[in-house]
């Protein structure tokens, strides 16, 4: 071992002594534990408050918060499985967001497991879905260009509230972020085609045809364009597929597909 990861390896060993240290920490500041069982009451050693960890975790806030996430996963999987109480959850996403706010996944499990509260879940209550998009709603500000934080508050709009026009505004952020699946803007059409706005919904699916790479369109896609646009409209669509297909792969298939349609909009059909 040579002498240069001795110090950090010291640290790291330091870090983990630390953390255990700081169980008895978990009795400050607002954490009061709701119940006195034996179990539970072990429980509350092990939630040290971020605050107090950030100062105490000589720099390494990284390293604290995946331990402590670690930590939370175990708490969760075991309550999941047990008693399906799970009083320390909200505390255990705070504490983590506190020591490491860049950590995304936290703010989606912590989301995730907010809503999925018991093991079969068929009274998910308002509350805990108000729950889950306040802290995606805090996680999309973080990472503003994540599709997946606008997709899932509109996914628990529309799903878990039933309130799909609340939920058009978060698809559409989702849909025009990088990497957001294609499938997406076909969600969104439907959603157009459902609360009467039709125009919207046919530019929905011509852009997405537009942007097939393959010749042949999916069924679900076929289906789509069949109801919204009329015979001479789907005609004109495929004629500027098949042009623009033609000219990609000739010359600028080293460029994604829509960044080529975005060169050449001035041919649109």
């Amino acid at each position: 071992m040579g002498t240069r990861a001795l110090p950090s390896r010291l640290l790291s060993a330091g870090l983990c002594l630390g953390l255990m240290g700081l169980a008895g920490l978990g009795r400050w500041g607002q954490l009061q534990y709701p119940s006195s069982e034996e179990l539970r009451g072990k429980e509350v050693l092990l939630v040290p408050p971020g605050r107090i960890l950030r100062h105490l975790d000589l720099g390494y806030h990284t390293l604290a918060a995946d331990l402590l996430f670690i930590r939370a996963n175990l708490y969760y999987g075991q309550h999941i499985l047990g008693d399906e109480s799970l009083p320390w959850l909200d505390t255990f996403v705070e504490e983590v967001i506190a020591l490491d706010p860049d950590f995304a996944k936290i703010y989606l499990w912590g989301a995730v497991t907010s809503v999925y509260r018991r093991r079969v879940n068929t009274d998910t209550l308002p509350e805990w879905v108000q729950r889950a998009n306040q802290i995606l709603e805090r996680g999309m500000r973080r990472f503003p260009q994540d599709s997946r934080f606008p997709m899932r508050i509109a996914f628990n709009l529309h799903y878990e509230l039933g309130q799909a026009d609340a939920a058009i505004p978060y698809f559409e952020r989702a849909a025009r972020l990088p990497g957001a699946p294609p499938w997406l803007r076909q969600k969104l059409a439907d959603l157009y085609t459902r609360e009467g706005n039709r125009e919207l919904a046919r530019r929905m699916v011509q852009e997405l045809a537009m942007e097939t790479e393959e010749l042949q369109l999916g069924p679900a896609l076929q289906q789509r364009l069949a109801v919204l646009l009329d015979e001479d409209t789907r005609a004109a669509v495929a004629r500027g597929r098949e042009r623009w297909l033609q000219g990609w792969r000739g010359s600028y298939e080293h460029i994604p597909l829509d960044l080529y349609l975005l060169l050449r909009e001035e041919d649109s059909p």
